[in-house]
């Protein structure tokens, strides 16, 4: 253990080797008893599995830099930091264990100020309070992101690999540090087992494939990247905006950062990722910051390291990704190439001068963009040297999206022929794309204006009083605030007070807020996407609030500043009851699932499961009901009191949430819809990749390929998703857990319509 720490310390830096020491001197305070038997846990841990201090820093560092940017619970990043170092050495999972071994690695942070640990009040959904121990970036946050470059040399399983990863055989595989890795995240040894090349074989063959695909970065990209980040450039602007919390711009700032610091050894290089599937069969790379199904920032970093001529059709596929990428990703494919020819030198110019043509800082995916630009630049000065277009060698994804892609597998499930267009299961009859979002927009405008031209003439009058007593207030409170008050935090409470006494009042008024929102159709349909997105995947009401909340708050940093949570609380069930109105057929698939599961649960007293009618992919739900262990922790807390001074705390308890060997039936009912659609979701990516015989890159519902092959990738999607709606789902489901519950009357969409819409998949 020695030697091989020795040899660790060799690769850290000064902040590295002041945590590792660090971690040695609470070891030591804690290693004083004689008898094994009476040391602390995490002492036992740590001496039975010879954890190394260096690995532990390792592994914990990109968890640790990100989570306390936010502001994140300590008890959720703990277990998260000691999880993965368990793993790593390849023992059980165990929430306690986990916490106490996380809560020692993070006291070193906390001792050195790189992270503050704080008692504060936790303000959870629609204002309801709970006092929680969370922790946060400390006041040396620069020598925080110092660790995460001196680790930039450091070997890491979870980062991409110069080598491709060994090929999966079977439910397990050793890694290159000799961890055992699962396909599947969590599953047990029974449902790892049922993994073969005889019994899975799309399921290992299209995972094999992925890790096959060699990436690489281009320099121009990194260094416009590193350019923009180091000078606060307009693109990443959306991290300084007021309308998001400060812990939540430095996370943002964090992750960007990151993100460079991941992509700095991979320049030029060729490089793999490494894939695990989790319990549905989606594919995740291991990968924690550069990866294909990241943000914009990661896959714009991304291209195929092999390139490809762009061949006969190629060039139209990559104005179609230019225009999707700037935003105008509704327009017909026609027009999309239109749309480019016509802004094709100020896109060229963007591609070869980006630090002084900006016009890609402000498009829809600023570095997707811009990596499609650079290689239209790429493309013009190979045309002017004399070369063919079609010769012109490409690297960049193009990716294609399904739409709505979850309300596209629900719909294609109950073969709705009166909605059907809506998610382009069937082309319509304008040419024109399907746009559920828009549609579902309008209707609850509509409703939004109806109801609040039927507002009591009090509920007017109120809402007038209201806005001028509440910008009052708030005004007297800034400016407290600004000039460092003593009064600012009782003219804070002042406002809560009105709000508190009014409560009855002030809910009569919400339908009259959001009518007078003046927000375009465009700007309604931004609001409502993610809620008719999620409604899909089981959101709740007070869910799609709470991401109402979020999004309006993008759209306009006044607009739910005063009275947000009733105000998003009433449009998310306006939402949610537009969706089962509107689209009936879609509520029927999912109580059809929910239904079976219960059934099946309550007659057999099984967890719910089966599996893939077309993979063959093991679906299992395991919930079981869960109860609240109290763990002691002794060993000690490194905490920042109210004045803001250090000091430790011994005899701190946590609450951990342990499973009972009863089923939960209640959980597994709520999950099994949105279960069920990933399942089908992550079968046709399978079934896709499988069919195919070039590269294809995914993010979930996102299909990417070489423009000389999107054309071929788009029609194996379309047979692909016409196999699974002529496979019928639900009567499959139905046989394997025992017919307990009647079938749903279906429509009468013809499943070959989807092979000819051009829009189910772009």
């Amino acid at each position: 253990m020695l030697q091989t720490e020795l040899k660790k310390l060799e690769t850290l830096g000064p902040v590295g080797i002041r945590i590792r020491a660090q971690l040695v001197e609470h070891y030591d305070s804690l290693n004083t008893k004689s008898d094994n038997n009476l040391k602390p846990e995490v002492v036992r841990m740590i001496d039975k599995s010879c954890m190394e201090y260096s690995i532990m820093i390792q592994l914990s560092h990109n968890i640790v830099s990100t989570g306390t940017s936010d502001g994140q619970n300590l008890t959720q990043l703990a277990i998260a930091c000691g999880e993965r170092v368990r793993n790593y050495y390849n023992l059980p999972t165990k929430s306690a264990s986990s916490l106490r071994l996380g809560i020692f690695i993070l006291n070193a942070y906390a001792v050195l100020e790189l992270v503050s640990i704080k008692l504060v009040n936790d303000f959870k959904q629609f204002n309801k309070a709970k006092t929680v121990y969370k922790i946060y970036s400390g006041y040396k946050r620069g020598q925080l992101r110092q660790l995460v470059k001196e680790f930039s040399q450091v070997s890491d399983p979870y980062k991409p690999l110069l080598q491709k990863a060994s090929d999966w055989t079977s439910g397990t595989v050793k890694s290159r540090n000799n961890e055992t890795l699962k396909l599947i995240k969590g599953a047990n040894v029974d449902t790892l087992s049922k993994i073969s090349p005889e019994n899975t074989p799309i399921v290992l063959r299209s995972v094999n494939k992925k890790q096959s695909i060699a990436y690489t970065i281009k320099p121009k990209i990194f260094e416009t990247y590193k350019w923009a980040l180091n000078s606060k450039q307009e693109c990443f602007e959306s991290y300084r905006v007021e309308t998001i919390t400060k812990e939540r711009k430095l996370a943002k700032e964090a992750e960007a950062f990151q993100i460079l610091k991941a992509a700095e050894p991979y320049v030029s290089k060729v490089f793999f990722q490494n894939y695990t599937l989790d319990r549905r069969g989606r594919c995740y790379p291991l990968a924690a910051f550069l990866t294909e199904i990241g943000s914009d920032n990661s896959k714009g970093m991304l291209t195929f390291a092999e390139g490809l001529p762009l061949g006969k059709g190629g060039l139209e596929e990559l104005y179609h990704t230019i225009a999707n990428h700037y935003g105008e990703d509704k327009l017909s494919h026609r027009d999309k190439v239109k749309f480019v020819e016509n802004k094709y030198y100020e896109f060229v110019s963007m591609g070869k001068n980006p630090k002084i043509s900006k016009g890609w800082m402000v498009t829809e995916s600023p570095f997707q963009f811009l990596s499609a630009v650079i290689e239209l630049a790429e493309l013009d000065a190979h045309f002017v040297a004399g070369g063919k277009t079609e010769d012109f060698v490409s690297h960049i994804f193009n990716p294609r999206d399904g739409s709505c892609n979850g309300m596209q597998f629900i719909l294609g499930l109950a073969k709705s022929d009166k909605h059907g267009h809506l998610v382009n299961l069937k082309p319509n009859a304008d040419g024109k794309p399907g746009d559920l979002y828009s549609y579902i927009a309008t209707k609850v405008r509509d409703k939004v204006m109806d109801d609040a031209s039927n507002a009591s003439e009090e509920a007017i009058q109120y809402y007038d009083l209201y806005f001028k007593t509440i910008e009052r207030l708030r005004n007297r409170f800034r400016m407290a605030e600004l000039n460092n008050c003593p009064t600012a935090e009782y003219k804070k409470k002042a406002v809560k007070h009105y709000q508190r006494k009014y409560k009855s009042q002030l809910l009569k008024t919400d339908i009259i807020y959001w009518s007078k929102s003046k927000f375009s159709i465009r700007e309604w349909r931004s609001i409502v996407k993610r809620g008719s997105m999620t409604y899909s995947y089981s959101s709740t009401k007070r869910g799609i609030g709470e991401q109402i909340i979020e999004d309006t708050r993008d759209l306009d940093n006044k607009f739910l500043a005063n009275k947000q949570h009733s105000a998003a609380r009433l449009l998310g069930s306006m939402v949610f009851d537009t969706i089962e109105s509107a689209l009936p057929e879609a509520s029927d698939v999912m109580e059809f699932f929910k239904s079976n599961c219960e059934a099946y649960m309550k007659s057999t007293g099984k967890q719910y499961g089966h599996s893939n009618i077309l993979t063959n992919f093991p679906f299992l739900q395991n919930y079981f009901k869960q109860k609240t262990v109290e763990v002691r922790l002794t060993d000690g807390l490194y905490v920042q009191g109210y004045d803001k001074k250090y000091s430790w705390i011994s005899n701190v308890k946590f609450k951990v949430k342990s499973d009972l060997p009863i089923m939960n039936i209640a959980k597994s009912k709520s999950a099994v819809s949105p279960n069920t659609i990933h399942g089908l979701d992550s079968a046709c990516l399978m079934l896709v990749i499988d069919a195919c015989n070039f590269d294809i890159v995914t993010a979930h519902d996102s299909y990417a390929s070489h423009c000389c092959n999107v054309e071929e990738m788009q029609k194996v999607i379309r047979e692909k998703f016409k196999l699974i709606m002529d496979s019928n789902v639900l009567l499959d489901v139905l046989s394997k857990t025992g017919n307990l519950v009647p079938m749903i009357k279906q429509g009468q969409l013809d499943s070959s319509e989807i092979l000819k819409s051009e829009f189910a998949f772009a």
